[in-house]
């Protein structure tokens, strides 16, 4: 059997650098996996064991079909994921009990998805010259890879994202309609893309075509559910993480408090409004700018995350191809970013074994409160990539004007 030259098993088989990655993030990826299994002790919050204990243990929808017989926040493509485990856990609980079976199993679907990622920035990175050492710089040696590599399902977003990419770049467009379907029916997300990579297109029937695939193919999917009970399906839209969702982890959440438009929760309308105003001009921005089709698909995303009313920490993954694929996006603000994105779970639950400590500490998500200031940093670093990451003119003035500041200080000790 002929194996195509620069396949996942041609790879594997023939280039050591890439063999070695995939050890490396196959042993975090164990790590990370294991201390979210509710057995270990001690064990860290997971979004896929907070789903079974309110699906199952509480809900009682175990097997149950969702956007049919319950309400479920994440689109159709986690839905199946999330019915996959269920039945396994159900069927062969060998992991203790069903609720660990689950865990585990989850851990073991995403996998896939998390070397597929890798992969596919392989060979991206090779057919953009850039340097695969990216990889491990801007994912496999970061604290969020450790932390929150397996905690939700950013890690099958970025996979979808990652494969669009690459079939758009490859002129393979209706292969990338067809997959940035499948990453919008995986999170919602991934749907910001779909402006730039309209512009970035030859004609407009090329593009009335990319359109009406990627819009079938998420009708199609939609469509049975909105049929049998619309009631249940488009609470995926409004419901848990629907248009009344509070602030959350954002520096908007700041910027609505000081202009007295309410808190978190009744000034929501208001940070969505400013959010989204944000997000419409500078998508708008990049498209009309003479940036490159990949560079107006990136600018995009930075644009969402630097902007968005509710970024939660595991959400820094879909970010993951973005930055490498960003090959001036300054490293060392990145950590930062990573670090201060890592302190928002660690930090997360200390007022529950300290309530004596002040609310900056303990609460959550007040806006001037440390989890959200750890938060808003991080979220300005991205903002800051959409104006300067892709300008390095730019760069350098903003570095030459801290080199003017530290200066002064340098001559202060030489004399």
């Amino acid at each position: 059997m002929r194996i195509e030259r620069n396949s996942f098993l041609a790879l594997l088989g023939k280039d050591e650098y890439f063999k070695i990655m995939l050890i490396v993030a196959s042993s975090l990826w164990i790590f990370t996996s294991l201390e979210k299994i509710p057995l270990v002790v001690p064990n860290y919050y997971s979004d896929v064991g907070y789903l079974w204990i309110r699906d199952v243990y509480q809900g009682h929808h175990n097997l149950q079909i969702p956007y049919f017989q319950y309400e479920l926040e994440y689109p159709q493509v986690i839905g199946a994921l999330i019915l996959i485990s269920q039945a396994v856990s159900t069927v062969f609980p060998i992991v203790i009990d069903q609720y660990n079976t689950f865990v585990v199993t989850m851990a073991v679907l995403e996998y896939p998805f998390m070397i597929g990622t890798l992969y596919l920035l392989y060979k991206l990175c090779s057919k953009l010259h850039l340097s695969q050492n990216r990889i491990y710089l801007y994912i496999v040696s970061t604290v969020t890879f450790i932390v929150y590599g397996f905690y939700n399902w950013d890690f099958v977003v970025a996979f979808f994202v990652t494969l669009c990419i690459w079939f758009y770049l490859e002129k393979r467009y209706d292969k990338s309609s067809f997959i940035l379907a499948v990453a919008v029916l995986t999170k919602f997300i991934p749907g910001i893309m779909l402006p730039a990579m309209l512009s970035g297109l030859p004609s407009w029937r090329a593009r009335s075509r990319f359109f009406a695939i990627a819009a079938g193919t998420w009708g199609l999917v939609n469509a049975p559910f909105a049929i049998a009970n619309f009631g249940t399906w488009v609470k995926l839209f409004i419901g848990y993480s629907g248009p009344n969702h509070q602030l959350q982890n954002t520096w908007i959440s700041m910027v609505i408090q000081t202009a007295g438009l309410g808190d978190i929760i009744s000034g929501a309308r208001s940070g969505q409004i400013l959010s989204f105003g944000i997000i419409f001009y500078l998508v708008i921005r990049a498209i009309a700018s003479d940036r490159t089709p990949l560079e107006k698909i990136l600018l995009s995303w930075y644009a969402w995350y630097g902007a968005i009313y509710l970024f939660d920490p595991q959400m820094f993954l879909q970010l993951f191809p973005i930055v490498v694929l960003t090959p001036n996006f300054d490293f060392i603000l990145y950590r930062f970013a990573d670090v201060l994105n890592s302190f928002i779970i660690l930090l997360y639950f200390i007022g529950s074994s300290h309530p004596e400590l002040p609310s900056y500490l303990t609460d959550q998500l007040t806006p001037f409160g440390l989890i959200n200031l750890c938060s808003s940093i991080r979220q300005l670093i991205f903002l800051g990539a959409y104006f300067f990451a892709f300008n390095p003119k730019r760069q350098e003035r903003v570095r030459n004007f801290f080199r003017g500041l530290i200066l002064p200080l340098r001559f202060g000790k030489a004399s």
